[in-house]
């Protein structure tokens, strides 16, 4: 059942004890009467997975207003490279000349994301969205960053090639034909699949963490679309690690 599968994943997105021990010492402050009830208000979007998660662990509550620190990026212009992108083609602006280009493993950047890079000796530069959470790892060394953008006109050059990664979380009932009907969604909206692996498995439902390649951002909304519309398909999300 689908508020299952999501409340699984809230708490092991969190690294917490999701049990069923600990979801019914939460139903009272949640005013549900059964882990029954509470699965179905989940499933139904009535109750979000982050109340359930706040309502089990209420210290999370707290240290989750907590503001978040980030370096101060420097004005747009100042710290980036001048003049056209970088000669290897890549489409993004501001990058310095003769270094390696990368794409984030934990957000997977795509052309309409807003952008930063990170810099490291030796292995060049790393790209990430700039509400990518790796990023507070680098707030005590703030000269490692620098302002880049996507050079839209180099990445429409593309020719509609899906030259991009995207990651996306998506929950299916565990039935026949379930894994074949998301392929054959992703495959209509013109994506391809990079790299497919299942992280959970129950015995009514599977998580799925699927790398998809796309055009940009747009392409990937519209795969995300097309799978919310999918049979077997319960939950579908832009996955972020």
């Amino acid at each position: 059942d689908s508020g299952r599968a999501t409340l699984a994943k809230a708490f092991r997105q969190e690294g917490l004890d999701g049990s069923e021990k600990v979801l019914e010492a939460a139903l009272k402050s949640l005013k549900a009467a059964s882990l029954d009830d509470l699965y179905v208000a989940v499933g139904h979007g009535n109750v979000g997975p982050k109340d359930v998660v706040y309502a089990a662990y209420p210290e999370l509550r707290q240290a989750s207003r907590a503001p978040r620190v980030l370096p101060t990026l420097p004005p747009r212009g100042s710290g980036r490279a001048q003049g056209k992108p970088e000669s290897t083609g890549t489409p993004i602006r501001g990058l310095i000349p003769g270094m390696a280009v990368h794409y984030a493993g934990c957000c997977h950047p795509l052309p309409g994301d807003r952008i930063v890079g990170i810099v490291t000796t030796g292995k060049g530069v790393t790209i990430h969205t700039r509400d990518c959470l790796t990023l507070e790892s680098f707030a005590a060394t703030p000269e490692r960053f620098i302002d880049v953008e996507w050079d839209y006109a180099l990445a429409a050059k593309a020719d509609g090639r899906a030259a991009h990664t995207g990651r996306i979380s998506v929950i299916a009932a565990n039935e026949p034909g379930a894994l074949a009907g998301l392929t054959n969604a992703i495959a209509k909206h013109e994506g391809a699949i990079n790299n497919l692996r299942i992280v959970n498995r129950q015995q009514d439902f599977f998580e799925i963490l699927i790398d998809v390649d796309v055009r940009d951002l747009r392409h990937l909304s519209a795969v995300i679309a097309g799978l919310r519309g999918a049979p077997s398909i319960t939950q579908v999300e832009r996955a972020r690690a």
